[in-house]
């Protein structure tokens, strides 16, 4: 009788135990454990995703006064009402806020002419400049810059009726009187590659669009996009020949001041990585296609 009794107590011994390791409370309190932690590490990630990049928000509360020039479409130019401001830089900077979080001082992008839009950055009246601004090494030493955002290169132009250039190689013979702005990359090239007898110099580009048009130069070449707009806005009554050129050697860039740099030292990177974001994303390209096509 004793030992049918320890049978009996063992077996139900034995079934516990089975019962246990089948999925009693030591296990599905594993299971349940586990299961959480894994829900909320995909959530951790998914949310870190729906924030963007890691360089949102990294000037968040950080107030910039911003310049650029006005004067230049379709990168910064007034819009027919005389007061907005508009173009590719202009839609650009504001890209650049919606990711950085910085804020413009007063809320407005201030506009000058070149001359005083540089001068204020290199007296720290302004902070960043965004004006098709190349990253000249001649700049370089009186402001920051960021990487390229922009890789302009440059065109030749002439009268509508005018068959006999094709090509910027027409113009190196000499035989063509070519209309160039000073001071500018276009210049630049015209003097190191072009016969300095054929030039004619103008202050502004307008001006040598004109004596194009009036007859009294047989070309000019100047920055595709400023040009390519001129002429599908029908501000410019002339036509583009041959291939874009001299590329790579008017990177438009975002320029800094030294002071701001000395205050964040860690500003450039800042928008370096919005930069890349924004290519990356193709908004880079979104605006170009609204502004330079």
């Amino acid at each position: 009788m004793k030992k049918r009794l320890v049978s009996a107590v063992l077996a139900g011994l034995m079934a516990a135990s089975v019962l246990t390791g089948c999925g009693g409370s030591s296990s599905e309190s594993k299971e349940e454990t586990k299961e959480p932690t894994t829900t909320a590490a995909a959530a951790d990630t998914d949310t870190s995703d729906a924030e963007g990049p890691a360089c949102k928000d990294a000037l968040k509360g950080v107030v910039l006064n911003i310049g650029t020039s006005g004067t230049y479409a379709p990168f910064s130019y007034f819009a027919e009402d005389g007061v907005t401001l508009q173009g590719f830089d202009v839609d650009f900077l504001y890209a650049l806020q919606d990711v950085l979080g910085f804020e413009i001082n007063g809320g407005t992008i201030s506009d000058m002419d070149y001359g005083p839009l540089t001068t204020s950055l290199t007296s720290n009246q302004l902070d960043i400049g965004a004006a098709a601004l190349c990253a000249t090494d001649e700049r370089k030493k009186n402001m920051n810059f960021t990487e390229t955002y922009y890789d302009a290169g440059i065109i030749v132009a002439v009268a509508e009726d005018n068959d006999s250039i094709t090509s910027v190689e027409d113009l190196e013979s000499g035989e063509y009187t070519v209309a160039v702005q000073t001071g500018t990359i276009a210049y630049e090239y015209a003097a190191a590659n072009l016969p300095e007898s054929c030039l004619q110099t103008y202050d502004a580009q307008t001006l040598a669009y004109k004596a194009v048009e009036g007859g009294q130069a047989d070309a000019t070449i100047y920055d595709a996009p400023g040009t390519s707009y001129a002429i599908k806005s029908g501000e410019v009554k002339l036509k583009i020949v041959g291939d874009e050129f001299y590329n790579g050697q008017a990177p438009y860039a975002i320029a800094l001041s030294f002071n701001i740099c000395d205050k964040y030292p860690d500003i450039v990177d800042n928008f370096n990585d919005a930069i890349d974001y924004l290519t990356e994303t193709g908004k880079i390209d979104e605006i170009k296609a609204k502004w330079c096509e």
